[in-house]
């Protein structure tokens, strides 16, 4: 496959914003389950605050050691919300980041990682471990062919 075609890179500076999230290690291959109840428990527990997600969830990978994989996943919100354990009041990653869009069955997204590695070595940049998934879709409404991720490697200062 011709990365340079199939996603397009961009530098981006992010800005942080204020979320509620969970994070936690996991030896678990099953990672798709446990974010779903993550999601479920922060949403749950906006609801009872009365409030809602700023934006869509979000999932930090501080690596990808699926044996030893460290992970936090969360929602955007209003500031000032304070979590309650679990659940953390955060902010989502700042800095200097690549990034494209994948789109297709999340399980399948490798190649847009790939891709942002080679255009983060070509384009003479380092990246810094950390990896910051959007998700844009709703996967209960939209067909896994057609689910879209904002992916982001964070970048070396």
């Amino acid at each position: 496959m011709d990365f340079e075609c199939a996603f397009q890179a961009e530098q981006v500076n992010l800005e942080p914003r204020p979320s509620l999230t969970i994070r936690l290690k996991s030896s678990d291959g099953d990672i798709a389950e446990m974010f779903d109840q993550g999601f479920s428990a922060i949403a749950g527990y906006l609801e009872s605050k009365g409030k809602t997600p700023q934006g869509p969830p979000f999932v930090i990978y501080y690596n990808m050691e699926m044996d030893n994989l460290e992970v936090e996943f969360g929602f955007p919100v209003e500031e000032g919300i304070e979590g309650k354990d679990p659940i953390k009041a955060t902010m989502t990653p700042s800095g200097k980041a690549a990034t494209s869009v994948y789109i297709g069955p999340y399980e399948e997204a490798e190649p847009v990682y790939d891709a942002l590695m080679k255009w983060i070595s070509d384009n003479g940049l380092e990246a810094n471990g950390v990896a910051y998934e959007i998700y844009l879709d709703d996967p209960a409404e939209t067909p896994p062919e057609q689910l879209r991720i904002q992916v982001y490697l964070m970048l070396a200062s």
